[in-house]
This record gives structure tokens, sequence and C-alpha cells, in this order.
């Protein structure tokens, strides 16, 4: 008999562990990608997208040992849902700006650790091409796919509070991002994409909603290349104006997708 996909805290972790360690394991696999005279533009993306490959491998031999299935829904919203959830990111786009910018840069542990990220994004974003459809294509699918298509989806199945779920999956979202600043954004921003995945059930909104903001970020850096910085370069501190709009339209659009998600319930 075959039962739905359901996970819990615990199991969550574990896989995220899992994950982790298939990432430590990229050393040594760019190293023998190095040996075999890969270009350099070839190696970061397989490097990125082989964990993904073994940890999905490796779920979905669990499942069909197990005979469970996992739900993921890949239906499309209505086009005026893209419309809201598109403006409410840049919104919050705007405000995670500001929020990650008030971790430090400086400092022997912070400064040492902004200035290796600031110098591999430097290197590798001279190979414009694998370095953009990593990012913006590669790593919103994959992504998207565990973080909200797996963890939240199985713990919102297994009934974990909506929040409670939303919550612990963004914030083993920003843990895998591996710095500070990314960890703030991940939580923060990842929030919002699972809010949205628990409004629309949509895995290709989440995915939509990565590509675009990962898309921004990466013609932002293209743009600062000239800078002395381009990882979380300093910009001019979003005004008070600017932030409490960007509050007040997020908020309209939080109240008006849970009242559409009320009405499709009803």
């Amino acid at each position: 008999m075959k039962s739905y996909f359901k996970i819990n805290y615990i199991e969550s972790i574990l896989i995220i562990i899992g994950f982790v360690a298939l990432n430590f394991f990229n050393v040594v696999l760019k190293k023998l990608l190095t040996f075999i005279n890969l270009p350099d533009s070839m190696i970061f993306s397989i490097s990125y997208v082989i964990p993904f490959i073994l940890l999905f491998s490796f779920i979905s031999y669990q499942f069909q040992k197990k005979n469970i299935i996992i739900d993921i829904s890949m239906k499309l919203s209505p086009w005026y849902i893209y419309i809201i959830i598109f403006f409410m990111m840049l919104c919050i786009m705007t405000i995670n700006e500001s929020i990650s910018s008030l971790v430090p840069k400086k400092g022997p542990l912070l400064g040492r650790m902004y200035k290796e990220i600031d110098n591999f994004l430097r290197e590798e974003i001279k190979n414009p091409i694998p370095f953009f459809s990593t990012t913006v294509l590669l790593a919103p699918i994959c992504e998207e796919f565990l973080f909200r298509g797996i963890i939240l989806n199985g713990m919102l199945k297994n009934k974990i509070h909506p929040i409670k779920a939303i919550l612990f999956s963004s914030f083993l979202f920003g843990l895998t991002h591996m710095n500070p600043w990314q960890f703030v954004g991940g939580i923060f921003v990842g929030s919002f994409i699972g809010f949205v995945y628990f409004i629309t059930s949509s895995i290709i909104d989440c995915i939509l909603l990565h590509m675009f903001n990962n898309a921004i970020a990466l013609f932002t850096m293209f743009f600062l290349m000239k800078e002395e910085q381009i990882f979380s370069q300093k910009r001019e501190v979003n005004s008070w104006k600017t932030l409490i709009i960007s509050f007040f339209i997020v908020t309209i659009g939080f109240i008006f997708l849970l009242k559409k998600k009320n009405q499709n319930n009803h």
C-alpha cells in the first residue's frame, strides 16, 4: 500500500546533514575534474549539481523501496498571482538588503570570510555563461525541489503548523549557504517563497521567484564589478520611506493571498 511522503524536524535535519556532507565531497570532486582537464567553467556547474543529484537519487530510492509517493505540484497559478508575488518579491529584496547589511563585514573572522567570498565570486564571474546558468537556472530548480518541494511540503503533509514549517525550512535553507550574510537572506527570502508555496502549492511559483531573485542579484553583481567589492556591496542605506512602502505592499499582499487561499478552501 502506497502512502504520501511526510517529514518531521529530525528527518529534515538529517537530510540537510547528508546534503552538507555531500558538498564537502565536492573538494575531492573538484580536484578530480581538474585532474582530467575539464574547463573551469564546467567544473563550477558540475560540482554544484552533483550533490543534489546524489541526494535526490537516494531519496527517490528510499521512496520506491517504501512505496512512498511525493506529491509535488507543477501547476501554474493565475496570471494576476504572478504580478502580486513578483511585486512583493521586489519589496522583500529591498527589505532583505537593509537587514543583511547589518551583518558586520569586518573583524578577524567575518572580515576574512567576507573577503574569501568576494574573491570567489570575482573568480567565478570571469566565466559568465556557466555562472549565470548555474546561479539563475540550476540553483533555483535544485534548491526549491529540496527545501520547498521535499522539506516544506513534507512538513505540511505531516500536519506541522505552516508558520513553523515555513520558518524551519527557511532556517535550513539559510544555513546551507554557509555564510552569515546569505544565512539572513536565506531565512528572510526563503520564508517568503515558503509562504508562496503554502498559498499556491506550486513548486513552479517558487522556482520562478528564486530565479527572479538570483537574476537581479547577479545583474547587480555584474553592474558593480568595477567597484571595490561585489559581494553584499555597500550601497546607500534604503530610506525609511522606501522601507515603509515596501512593508506596506508586502503586508497588503500577504492579506490578499491569505484571503484568496481561504476562499479557495471554501
